[in-house]
């Protein structure tokens, strides 16, 4: 015999409900299946997210040094390696919303955005979200939101594909891409 969780009354040990107190006597996983199915699916994507996010996604490469010791000459330098200047991929300005012509980064890349809601009256919103060059929403690209009388900044990149912007503000704005 075991006693109910409520009345602790003595009762079957394979009782579902006390029938002194009609109290369920199941644990929450029996009383909830679809609930406790949700929850485990739940658990399930945050261990595979977890252990999927700490995969070797790519190799890594130390940069070149600057100088090189030869050993018989130990002021012998490299010359410095220069990286080639980031290239325009899309400059416009404008105001009101606008959807860009597409433009392709082939890895990095960086926007530069301003707006300035002075002619707008004091504040005003300013949104730029990223689209795949097939329609779809980029996600691994997040969008900019601001809300305010003007600012500036620029958002970096990892990704690199062929995408066009859709611009959403009442402000003045001026954006630009390189990759």
């Amino acid at each position: 015999m075991k006693k109910c969780k409520s009345c602790q009354q003595e009762i079957d040990p394979k009782a579902t409900k006390c029938p002194h107190c009609q109290t369920d006597q199941r644990n929450w996983f029996r009383r909830h299946p679809i609930w406790s199915v949700i929850l485990a699916l739940f658990i399930l994507g945050i261990f595979g997210s977890i252990i999927g996010g700490t995969a070797n996604k790519g190799t890594s490469v130390p940069a070149a040094p600057d100088r090189v010791n030869t050993g018989s000459n130990p002021t012998a330098t490299q010359a410095p390696v220069t990286q080639a200047a980031p290239q325009v991929l899309l400059d416009l300005s404008g105001s009101g919303s606008k959807s860009t012509q597409k433009f392709t980064a082939g890895g990095d890349w960086d926007l530069n955005w301003t707006y300035d809601c002075s002619n707008f009256g004091g504040k005003g919103n300013f949104q730029v979200f990223i689209y795949n060059g097939d329609g779809s929403m980029s996600f691994e690209n997040s969008a900019i939101n601001q809300l305010g009388s003007k600012d500036s900044g620029t958002e970096h990149y990892h990704k690199g594909g062929t995408y066009y912007l859709e611009v959403n503000s009442e402000c003045s704005w001026t954006l630009q891409a390189k990759g």
